[in-house]
């Protein structure tokens, strides 16, 4: 039986410090009001804690008001001590032991959040690299793609600046490898696919395994991509399937540039990774002549000045551009 008594002074001891501490949420409040139904020494209990608190409050020890002070008290007073009871003792300890669970909390957040590793990835105009990161999982980065790469304890960040990268990702259940852009999020857990960086667009195609993609800018429901689907998100609006082959995102790797009803300001872009200067397009709205093609990256000179013989296009060489823009009336 004092077995018994001396446990339920405990958790009444427990319950005062928790909630002196700082106040209680509503369903930690109805768990203490239960406890203190359930049986009467439970009550009893606690207002013997209640009691001691205030008897030791009125006392010279000047027991802490905050937790933040317990600590600094406990030292000041040194010579009052032998007039705590035992139980006043285990409060205090209660007490010190839920600040420095805090601080704890505290430093350990500190530390989930402080990055393990960081890094920048640049690639060159018409250069391709690939490269294993250090979870294992490959990054294949297009010409001209400005990436910043970074590894937490929980989680995994690659901030996608410009251009186009094919992703490779191992499986990792306590880390989920995400790609953020501007205006989307892209996570997975274990997957290949491709993130291709438009100035009008974002094109995300799927190889193999499961990608959410999401606006971080708007507040819509994720897409869930699988095998061979490819969806974009396009200025405003939400992540929609498309009907391209998925196949076509990760054609650069050999050399090969696929146009699939692209329009001018996606032939722009996509160029301007292979030369320069680079190639921009000028029309009004979104309005503009679409292409299909499949050309090599030595053939881009080629193929360039053939634009006018098959399209409503003229070409516009100005300082620091090649202007792509619409036939005159």
């Amino acid at each position: 039986m004092r077995y018994k008594d001396e446990t339920i002074r405990q958790v009444a001891a427990r319950w005062y410090a928790r909630i002196q501490a700082s106040a209680p949420d509503a369903l930690e409040r109805t768990s203490f009001e239960m406890w203190l139904m359930t049986d009467e020494r439970h009550r009893r209990a606690y207002q013997r804690v209640e009691a001691t608190m205030e008897q030791l409050r009125a006392d010279k020890t000047h027991l802490p008001n905050s937790i933040a002070d317990t600590s600094t008290c406990l030292l000041a007073d040194r010579a009052s001590h032998h007039r705590l009871s035992k139980l006043g003792y285990f409060i205090l300890a209660c007490l010190l032991s839920v600040a420095l669970g805090f601080v704890s909390r505290a430093y350990y957040m500190q530390w989930q959040a402080a990055p393990r590793s960081s890094q920048v990835q640049v690639t060159a105009m018409a250069q391709i690299l690939k490269r294993t990161l250090d979870d294992g999982s490959v990054v294949t980065a297009n010409a001209n793609t400005v990436m910043e790469i970074v590894f937490y304890r929980d989680r995994r960040i690659v901030k996608l600046k410009q251009g186009e990268a094919i992703f490779e990702v191992a499986k990792d259940p306590q880390r989920p490898f995400v790609v953020e852009t501007a205006h989307a999020t892209v996570k997975v857990l274990g997957a290949r696919f491709a993130v291709n960086l438009l100035s009008q667009k974002l094109r995300i195609s799927v190889d193999h395994g499961q990608v959410s993609l999401a606006r971080t800018d708007r507040d819509t429901s994720p897409r869930l991509l699988h095998q061979g689907e490819v969806a974009e998100i396009e200025q405003t609006f939400a992540p929609h399937l498309v009907q391209r082959n998925a196949a076509d995102g990760f054609s650069f790797v050999h050399n090969r540039i696929v146009f699939d009803r692209a329009d001018m300001f996606e032939v722009a872009d996509t160029l301007s990774r292979y030369r320069i200067p680079a190639v921009k397009a000028m029309f009004f709205g979104n309005q503009t002549p679409k292409v299909n093609a499949v050309i090599h990256t030595s053939e881009i000179e080629t193929f360039i000045k053939t634009l006018p013989h098959y399209l409503p296009v003229t070409l516009n060489m100005q300082k620091e551009a090649l202007v792509i823009e619409p036939q005159p009336f």
